[in-house]
Formats: C-alpha cells, structure tokens, sequence
C-alpha cells in the first residue's frame, strides 16, 4: 500500500506496528525537513499515533497553547500539533480548531481496546479513502493504494459508474470499487467496538445566515472584513520550508493571490501559466500583466495538441478515479515541478465563495419562476420537460437531453440542468439499465441539511459538497501529487469561507462585474483587465483537439464493456456534429480507461 503512494511522498517513509493495528506513511517534507518529521508520528509515551496528509496552517497558534498546557514538542511540525491536540482537547475539541486542508488517521492505543479516528478538512481538500467489514479496516488517500493490500475485491461499483455519468466524477461516500468508502468531507469516523460517522462541519448552516436579516453587516464593513480574512489566508498559506509559487491564469482568482502573495513575499514570487496557440482559450496576456505589475518571476509554456495526446497514458495512469476534469491540474503541475516548486497556491474555490459562476446569478434571478414552476403538478412538468427536450433536439440545441431534469421539481435536479453531464434517458441507454434501476443508480445529489433553503443557497451548497469536492479538489490533489506537489487552495480557509457564506446574496452580485465581493475587497491591488472581460475559466481547446484524433479515441472508448456500444457510437457521432458537448465522449473515454 505504501509503495503505491510512493509519488504522494517521495522523501521518506515510516511504520508503527503494534497487535492491533499497522499504521504507514510516505512524507513529502513541507514543514520541519528533518528527521523530526518523520510519521507516523507519537506522543511522548507512544500511546497516540498519527499518519496525515494536508498542513494545519496555524499549528503555530495551537502549539503555543498546548504547551502552556504542559505538551512537550519533539518537532517543529504541524503534524505534531493533531496528537498533543487530541490529548488535550478530544478529537472534537481538536477539529473545532483545526484551519487547514487535512485527512488523517488517528490512533489511540491508551485503552486495551484500540480506537481510531478517520477524519477529513471541512470543503474535502484531501482525500481519504477507506474499506471496512467485521474483520478489518483499510484507509489510505487513494483508492489504488487500498486495492494493492490484495484484501479487497476488486469489483466496480455500478452506482458509482452511474453517478460519475451523470456528474463527471464519483461522488462521496462513493469510489469507483464497491464497498471502498470515500470519507465526506467535515466528517469523521470513530472506530473501535463499533463504526460511528460524524458531521462536524456542515456549509449549509453558514450559508442559511444569508437569508436572515439579523446582525447584517454594512456593504462597507463586509468588504473590509473580507480583505482582512484574505490576508490572513494568505498570509497562511506562504508558510513552506520548500520553493512556493502560484498558479497564474490571468483570471480574477489567480491574479488577486499574486497581489496579496507578492506584498508578502521578502523576493520575487515565481508565477506558472500555460498558454495556447488557439488565441480564444489562451489568457496569456492578462497573465503576463499581472506577473509585470508584480515582478513575479513568471514561466509560460505553450501547449500544443500532440503534447496533450503524447502526456494522455500518464494523465489516465494519474487518475485515481474516473473524472472529466484534471488535465489542466496534471500538466500545469508538472511544469511547476519543472521549474523547481514543491508548493504551488490555486485560486480553485473562489468560484464557489464568491459566487463566480453564471448559474449562481440565475439560481438568484429565477428564485419565484422555479419556486412556481415546482409547485406545478408531477404530470405537467413531465409534458413541459418532454416538449422542451424535444424542441431543443429538433433545433440541434447542444445539451437539450439535460432538460429532461426539469420533470422532477426539486433544487437538485434544477441544479443537474447545469452540472449534469447526462440526462437519465441517456445513462439508461449507456448502460443498458431499465428505468427503475437508473433511476435507483442514478438518483439526484442529496442537499445538506438546512433550516433555510433559497435556490441560490441550494446551489451554492451542492457546489461545495459535489462539484468542488468530488472534482476540482479531488483532481487538483491528484493531479498534482502525481508530480510530487503539494497545492493550496486559500479561497477556501476555513473563516474566510464561513464569513462570506453568510454575506447576504446582494453583496455578492453587482451588475456587469463579477465576483463583485471579491473585486472590491482587492480593490487597486487587482489590474482592472482581470475583471473588466468575459469570465473563460481554465480549459483547453479540447473540442478541437479531440476532433482531430476522434476516430482513435472513439475506438479506445468502445473498450469499456459496461458501457453499450450502440450507445458509445452515437455520443460520438453527435459530438462529431456538434450536437454534444466535449465533455460526454471524453466521459467514455475515460471510463474505458480508469473504470476497467
């Protein structure tokens, strides 16, 4: 298990073994080089043990505070921090302070009978994975690395085959192998005579702050908390003993962690973009603006198409599971680790904190038109939607299949509208399912508990415990520690999210700008030319470039035999006509490769 890992940690390796339990680690030195830092690691009388994945950003804090309650610190690491912390606080006490991106597995060997804890950062930063039945329990932060013990059977899981059809990537609790268990994100499992999971940490009840009118703060006073929470984020995130740099895209996000990192740094701060030779996907000169304002040492790399098909064996052999997303993620990693860095920072989260995306804007717009269109009969909606998809078919409409969601009146079907990636008719066909058992595979994302729902804070919740954590933060962990790399993510610091999360809705939208909160906070620090253009959002040319070797790829989709063939050739020929989205064949290709 731990030589599968080897490439999440390259510097060194340690095991702690005693009649229960066997607790192992592959370490990428961050924080405190030395031997010191070696895991897993103990208190003084080797009775508590961990093993972790993340940085706890302000271990320095708590450190101080333990050891005015008398803990004596063997390292300068924030590694050390999660046993004294349990010692002293219990593992709720410890979570409730914790600030950082973390999974960790948590020994207690005090009691005769050994208890463990498995537990997972608040917006599912770092990913833990974990297997369990009567006889054992196997957790790791990849699922490859469970399947190398040889104790689990190696059995794809159909509701995860049908839940990544329909939203790009396999959703907590599920993985790609039946009964291996993706930990949730803000939860953690307790184990000892008995299996309890626990919710600690939940975005919905911060943002059901958003609909009351109690204790609002001025539109003033917002902003400049804001900016203060981003310091401080940032001000966090710098913290490395190794090279540390950014990712620059020349967007909002990417550039406002240049501003605030580059006033902090003692030198030049490197900077990593790439660019393409397709001049309506490259934002190579709002980037290269962005890195002269702030005398960043700045790396460019062109990518070209044969590149991207040359890396693709690779990229698919990176991917612990199967996803639509994370090409970008893999390569521009692996030109940071080029140049030298270990820690790179990302602007992935500012979408979701700041509301960024278009379907934000119209989930605000549309609160009355689909509260009214919900309350129709069941027997109306399934006509309007029938209609609807038939029409947008007729006209060629890319996508018309999606409006097939709208039959069910529910925020989270609203939401599959535009976070789907295949209607349930077209997964039904796919893989040959009936409508009952598409309908039990592949059933709608669950929304978090609320006392207070808006479609805005629906959306903004599914957000947070679907799309950026079972995608973009899952594909940014992998992806980059494929290369050995460790990524930040400071739009998504633990006070910084829960404050804006409670920001009424109108702080956040301002017409013609978007991300308006943000752009504020940042004010002249952030070049205009970041936010005064079209939002794009990092991706490449894929539908051209696909096009260009569709005849190959298409046959290397068909090799995936769960999956009709039928089925696989008519996504292709309407991709081919333009009448289907990148994203849905190269769905299939990847499911050919990784899901095997």
């Amino acid at each position: 298990m731990m030589e599968a890992q080897v490439h999440r940690g390259p510097d060194g390796s340690g095991l702690y073994q005693d009649t229960k339990a066997v607790l192992g680690h592959r370490r990428l030195s961050i924080i405190d080089l030395s031997e010191a830092g070696k895991q897993p690691m103990s208190n003084e009388d080797r009775t508590v043990w961990v093993t972790y994945n993340g940085e706890i950003y302000n271990f320095r804090e708590l450190r101080e505070e333990l050891v005015r309650q008398g803990h004596q610190f063997a390292s300068k690491t924030d590694t050390e921090v999660l046993v004294h912390g349990y010692e002293q606080w219990g593992i709720d006490g410890l979570l409730s302070r914790l600030l950082g991106m973390y999974a960790f597995g948590l020994l207690d060997a005090r009691a005769s009978s050994h208890r463990l804890f498995l537990a997972k950062d608040p917006c599912g930063i770092k990913p833990l994975y974990y297997y369990y039945n009567k006889e054992k329990l196997l957790f790791a932060s990849e699922v490859r690395a469970i399947m190398k013990s040889g104790m689990v059977p190696d059995e794809i899981s159909m509701e995860a085959f049908a839940k990544f059809l329909q939203l790009g990537s396999v959703p907590a609790p599920y993985s790609s192998i039946k009964n291996v268990m993706a930990l949730p994100a803000g939860h953690y499992l307790a184990i000892d005579e008995q299996t309890s999971l626990k919710r600690y940490w939940d975005i919905s009840a911060h943002l059901a702050r958003s609909l009351s009118r109690k204790e609002v703060p001025s539109a003033e006073m917002a902003i400049t908390t804001t900016r203060a929470l981003l310091e401080d984020s940032v001000t966090h995130h710098l913290i490395s003993d190794v090279p540390l740099g950014v990712f620059l895209s020349g967007g909002i996000d990417s550039s406002s962690l240049v501003a605030l990192a580059s006033q902090r740094c003692e030198k030049p701060l490197s900077t990593v973009s790439i660019v393409f030779g397709e001049h309506d996907y490259s934002e190579a000169q709002y980037a290269c603006a962005v890195a002269q304002r702030y005398h960043t040492d700045h790396h460019e790399v062109l990518l070209k198409s044969k590149e991207m098909f040359e890396e693709l064996p690779r990229i698919f052999d990176a991917m612990d599971q199967p996803t639509i997303d994370g090409v970008n993620s893999y390569l521009v990693s692996k030109t940071a680790k080029q140049i030298g860095l270990t820690v790179v920072l990302s602007g992935t989260g500012g979408d979701e904190v700041f509301l960024g995306y278009d379907h934000f804007r119209k989930a605000y717009a549309w609160e009355a038109i689909w509260r009214s269109f919900g309350m129709l009969p069941s027997w109306t909606r399934k006509g309007l939607s029938k209609s609807a998809v038939h029409a947008g078919n007729l006209v060629g409409k890319m996508g018309a299949e999606k409006l097939a969601y709208l039959e069910v009146g529910s925020d989270s079907n609203l939401y599959l509208l535009f976070r789907g990636l295949f209607s349930p008719r077209q997964i039904q066909r796919l893989l040959g399912l009936s409508e009952k058992e598409c309908e039990a595979l592949a059933s709608p994302p669950e929304l978090p508990t609320a006392p207070d729902r808006s479609l805005l804070t629906s959306f903004n919740a599914l957000e947070f415990t679907h799309y950026l954590q079972n995608q973009l933060l899952r594909d940014t962990d992998v992806m980059s520690m494929a290369h050995s790399m460790e990524i930040r993510v400071p739009f998504l610091a633990r006070p910084l999210v829960e404050y804006v999360a409670g920001l009424p809705a109108r702080f956040k939208f301002r017409s013609g700008v978007n991300k308006s909160l943000l752009v504020d906070a940042l004010g002249e620090d952030l070049p205009s030319e970041t936010w005064k253009r079209p939002k794009m959002g990092f991706t490449f040319p894929f539908s051209a470039w696909m096009k260009q070797q569709a005849k190959e790829l298409q046959a290397a989709s068909i090799e995936q035999k769960l999956i009709e063939r039928k089925a696989i050739e008519k996504v292709w020929r309407d991709f081919k006509e333009d009448k289907l989205h990148w994203s849905r064949p190269w769905a299939l290709l990847v499911a050919s490769r990784v899901m095997q």
